[in-house]
């Protein structure tokens, strides 16, 4: 291991709050609140608790992302709660309730009063429609003319909760800061990416709230431990954090362009590198970047982003290990390099990028609706409603796409201080769509990407002729055999292998529990030929139908590479090591992959049930199941070999006896 020198470091603080307005995010029972990332402290800025609320929700994200369940809850037992800003505002103009009710029931009035102006108030009715209630929705408060002074408010439930979660102000004066903070924000194209930019690497999966932290040998030499990241709702943006800053550095290799990464905070020279030779996933810290005798060029590193912001960091050298991805699986979860792209959960990279001071802007996320499946002839739709920002505009925004074909927006024209912002998707063929949000204020424009890939469900065959890393869905499928991390599936067209490494977000194996003859629908993940077994690493839970039994097909002639995965039953003998059967032209390796009760027995004709498996170019049969011919009666080697048992003459053996035994059901098998 080279050594490393220790250098400095320094600290960065991340908030999010515009010229303008001012958003407020609730955190107890008290009205504590924050503004962004920075907490409140109750008397320089925030609010002053005129009475408690019942209890504050931490509140949960769908499969879409969607924010839902989060606010302080006033419940009827405490109606009437409330709070009073601790600074004036001037000018408020308007003003943006962010809540969310129970998921069918919620009803009551919230009053608010700005300075010695008559108070005024918003009617909160039940939801529309069962289940609709807990998600967060916006709800705009407009006065009748500008008005200055404290801002006071108080909730009156007459229905089981309403779950206040933020208040945003819009007003000339008071609490809100200028773009004078320095952002990491989330990188959607190489082009992003700068010499000497300093970057955090994140992963790219929401609710998985980790980013790579700095090399420590004390902690392991072998990877680089996760750390807790503070990423914002939308994912465009992450908390500076001292622990996690590298230095991306561009340079060429070979004439072709490519990367090193360098931590410079900490030490006085030291790159990244994959450092595992031809066995290790490793992903280390040393103080060289190219090794001519070993590892090569391990401390160069080609990236490619896709527009969705899912980073490749694939390195250049000689090792085992070349992909950076994070593992969710380890205790304690880390970032590794690997073999294979999508072995692991996929990273993303954010940048530091430079305040904006009091120059005019406009700032909006990223608009990625991720992937949309189309059943049958039916035709999908959704929206998502975003929040534009902006700085020091004298004029409102306008808001159009570029193409407006599937895509299109709830406005035109958005508040100079911005606003919210819905975009929709109406889409009836499958393809990868991509458009431009234009926003414009004047001289000032913004273009913001917006992105689809609406997809349909595959059979198994259609799957497996897809480029490897493909995202794909799959019809309904039936489950062959489980072990461990290995999932065998078929339908009607063909079989192949769930390689369930586990979800990235949890940790926990998306299998747990299945068994033979289970039937799954919604399995989705990156699929890939792994050296010729066809596998698909899932990227979410799918539902099960249980209580089926998967029989095996029966083999009608020798199995080849086109078999790999299918579940057969055929008859033959087992001797050292290979199977004999009079459809093979050739014996075959079995392998007892499943560890069946008693091994497999040789010597003596029996059917087995097995997996069709390829290794280093190897065909192989994984026994599932072994069932001995003794002439005399079948019986299942997997429920009988052991048992009790006995010789012909009544004896109780053990398992070294060798000749005919009798089971205590009576049963005689050769041992």
């Amino acid at each position: 291991m080279k050594r490393l020198f220790f250098l400095l470091v320094f600290s960065c603080s991340l908030m999010l709050s515009y010229a303008g307005i001012t958003t407020y995010t609730f955190t107890s029972i008290k009205w504590a609140s924050k503004v962004g990332s920075e907490q409140c402290d109750g008397t320089t800025d925030g609010w002053i608790c005129d009475k408690e609320a019942s209890e504050y929700m931490t509140g949960r994200t769908d499969a879409e992302g969607r924010l839902y369940s989060q606010g302080v809850s006033v419940k009827t037992g405490t109606s009437g709660a409330g709070a009073t800003s601790v600074i004036s505002f001037t000018n408020v103009r308007q003003m943006t309730l962010n809540f969310c009710l129970n998921s069918s029931k919620g009803r009551g009035v919230f009053y608010y009063q700005v300075g010695d102006a008559p108070y005024d108030s918003l009617i909160i009715n039940k939801p529309a429609t069962s289940g609709s209630g807990v998600y967060l929705r916006d709800s705009v408060l407009q006065l009748a003319k500008p008005t200055s002074g404290k801002i006071r408010f108080w909730v009156k439930c007459t229905e089981n909760a309403i779950n206040i979660n933020s208040l945003s102000i819009r007003a000339e004066e008071g609490g809100s800061t200028p773009f004078n903070t320095v952002t990491y924000q989330l990188v959607t194209s190489t082009d992003q990416l700068q010499d000497s930019d300093q970057i955090i690497i994140g992963v790219h999966q929401n609710g998985v709230n980790y980013i790579m932290g700095y090399f420590d040998e004390a902690v392991s030499s072998n990877n680089i431990h996760a750390i807790r990241g503070t990423y914002s709702a939308d994912r465009t943006t992450v908390a500076a954090d001292e622990n996690a800053i590298y230095t991306l550095r561009k340079t060429t290799l070979n004439n072709e362009n490519c990367y090193y990464i360098q931590d410079e905070l900490r030490y006085e020279e030291a790159y990244l590198v994959a450092s595992g030779g031809q066995t290790k996933n490793r992903l280390a810290l040393w103080t060289q970047l190219t090794d001519p005798k070993t590892y090569g060029n391990y401390g160069y590193w080609d990236i490619q982003v896709a527009p969705d912001g899912e980073a490749v960091i694939k390195n250049l050298g000689n090792s085992f290990g070349k992909y950076l991805q994070y593992n969710a699986q380890n205790s304690p979860t880390l970032f590794g390099c690997y073999a294979t792209q999508g072995a692991q959960t996929p990273v993303c990279i954010y940048r530091r990028t430079e305040a904006i001071g009091d120059k005019p802007a406009i700032v909006a996320p990223l608009v990625n609706f991720g992937t949309a499946l189309l059943d049958g002839n039916k035709s999908v739709g959704g929206e998502r409603t975003i929040t534009v920002n902006a700085n020091q505009l004298t004029q409102d925004i306008s808001a159009k796409l570029l193409h407006g074909d599937i895509f299109s927006v709830n406005t035109g024209t958005i508040d100079r201080d911005g606003g919210p912002l819905t975009i929709r998707y109406h889409a009836n063929f499958t393809g990868h769509y991509i458009d431009t949000l234009l926003l414009t204020s004047g001289e000032v424009q913004t273009q913001v990407p917006v992105m689809l890939t609406v997809v349909r469900p595959l059979s198994i065959a259609e799957a497996v002729k897809q480029p490897d890393y493909t995202l794909v869905y799959l019809n309904e499928v039936e489950v062959t055999k489980k072990y461990d991390m290995y999932i065998f599936i078929r339908d009607e067209s063909g079989s192949m292998l769930i390689w369930d490494g586990g979800n990235g977000a949890t940790g926990k194996r998306y299998g747990a529990g299945l068994k033979n003859g289970d039937r799954l629908k919604g399995v989705c993940g990156r699929y890939s030929n792994y050296y010729g077994v066809p596998e698909l690493a899932p990227t979410a839970q799918w539902n099960v139908q249980t209580g089926g039994t998967a029989e095996p097909e029966v083999a009608v002639a020798q199995p080849d590479s086109a078999d790999v995965c299918r579940y057969l039953r055929v008859n033959g003998t087992v001797k050292d090591g290979m199977l004999r059967s009079g459809i093979f032209a050739e014996p075959v390796p079995v392998v007892d992959a499943f560890s069946i009760s008693g091994g497999i027995t040789e010597d003596i004709s029996s059917t087995l049930n097995v997996i069709v498996m390829i290794s280093h170019d190897v065909l192989q049969l994984w026994v599932v199941s072994q069932t001995i011919e003794t002439g005399l009666e079948e019986i299942n080697a997997e429920t009988e070999l052991n048992s009790l048992r006995f010789n012909v003459l009544g004896q109780p053996v053990d398992e070294t006896y060798r000749g005919v035994v009798i089971t205590p059901s009576g049963r005689k098998m050769i041992q």
